[in-house]
């Protein structure tokens, strides 16, 4: 199992040639399927939370888009590392955030996460956010941080010049998982089979679901690739041979 430099072709291919440091072997017990579901949205996650933000037990984190790849599997995460986890996600999807270990869900089309999250933790704030979103949802995150606060940004960073305060000051972590690929830093390229080591561990446990929501053929796979691109469904869409 691997995460591929996606400024390469071949990503639906049979076979595909990466580096050898960067492959994680897939251990009894763990199927293909379930393997190929953790990169590169798990892998996204966990260096959001373990590399970027250090979650703490203990901590409050607000997750964004709780129901999609990244954000299920970072809920799955965060709880058992002991952080109280608070997520955003339509009504219809409460329930299986919660079934994920989120402790609060926020219906982001009808209520103001900002406002909730601040009332969930008697007005201190989280301690971290993980913004899978964009720009604007980014930007309105930083009012539900606490003092110290950290955000780590995936689909668009906040203005952090605007937010720069002495009086209340927060912590900016940009994710770029795949970018690990042009770096020609090999030791950030190795921390990629790190990652899908500890993961693939996880899954094997029993304590990590990868959230397979259905397999396809490879025919199937452009219109697989439109309903990803709509964000209407939850878990991972598994092309096999």
């Amino acid at each position: 199992m691997y995460h591929g430099d996606l400024t390469k072709k071949g990503g639906f291919a049979e076979y595909a040639v990466t580096t050898a440091y960067t492959v994680s072997v897939i251990p009894e017990g763990v199927s293909f399927e379930a393997a190929a579901a953790l990169p590169c949205a798990g892998y996204t996650a966990y260096q959001a939370l373990f590399s970027k933000l250090h979650i703490e037990e203990g901590q409050f984190i607000l997750i964004h888009a709780g129901a999609g790849g990244v954000g299920g599997v970072a809920i799955q995460l965060a709880k058992q590392a002991g952080l109280t986890v608070i997520t955003t996600v339509s009504k219809k999807n409460h329930e299986y955030v919660k079934s994920l270990g989120a402790d609060y869900a926020i219906d982001y089309k009808e209520e103001d996460f900002v406002k909730e999250t601040l009332a969930i933790t008697n007005g201190l704030g989280v301690h971290a956010v993980l913004d899978t979103v964009g720009r604007e949802n980014a930007n309105k995150s930083l009012e539900a941080l606490a003092f110290n606060g950290q955000i780590a940004f995936i689909a668009g960073p906040p203005d952090v010049n605007s937010a720069i305060s002495f009086a209340h000051p927060l912590s900016f972590d940009q994710v770029a998982l795949g970018s690990a690929h042009q770096s020609a830093n090999r030791h950030e390229q190795a921390a990629l089979k790190k990652m899908g080591d500890n993961m693939l561990e996880l899954v094997k446990e029993g304590k990590l679901d990868p959230l397979v929501e259905k397999t396809i053929s490879l025919d199937e796979v452009l219109q697989a690739l439109a309903q990803l691109a709509s964000r209407t469904m939850t878990g991972k869409i598994i092309a096999v041979l």
